[in-house]
């Protein structure tokens, strides 16, 4: 068995991780970010030429839409499963392989804190080589991004709602 930071690195073993964050804002605010999934999508790091892809049913901003993006040299579709606002439950998944990826969805929730959000990332996924070493290189990329995310989800309601954007006071 190969294993690389803990982590198997078998060909074809699904991988998970778990990330719990405490988030110092309201939870209804914070889970506002997820209501435009397209401009959401369009703010992090890595991707360019994003696109709603549209036609032949797909909705827009519901499940089952589709954004794309190029990222690493590669088209690559995300496509949101699930936006429960009232449970605070977000999913999205790649409805076809890329050149990293077998298999990738993501669930987020979120759980209302004293003074803010429980927010909890659940990430799934299988890489597609069967090189070990390209295996290595994708869960290394995986892992550089995954380390941005929180700070972009932050950044993006602050650019979004400028000085409208509010932390809740924390107690010292």
């Amino acid at each position: 068995m190969t294993v690389a930071n803990g982590i198997s690195m078998e060909y074809g073993q699904w991988i998970s991780f778990t990330e719990v964050r405490f988030v110092p804002l309201d939870i209804d605010y914070f889970w506002s970010m997820y209501d435009d999934c397209f401009a959401f999508l369009s703010s992090l790091s890595g991707r360019t030429d994003v696109r709603k892809e549209l036609g032949f049913g797909k909705p827009d901003n519901s499940p089952g839409a589709v954004v794309s993006f190029n990222f690493e040299g590669m088209r690559v579709y995300d496509r949101l499963v699930m936006n429960d606002r009232v449970n605070h439950v977000w999913k999205l998944d790649i409805p076809q392989a890329t050149e990293l990826f077998t298999l990738y969805q993501v669930t987020v929730t979120a759980k209302k804190a004293d003074n803010g959000t429980d927010v909890t990332n659940f990430l799934e996924f299988v890489l597609r080589s069967e090189k070990l070493e390209e295996r290595q290189a994708a869960l290394s990329l995986l892992q550089k991004y995954a380390k941005l995310r929180p700070s972009e989800l932050l950044d993006f309601l602050k650019n979004r709602d400028g000085d409208q954007y509010h932390e809740l006071p924390q107690s010292k």
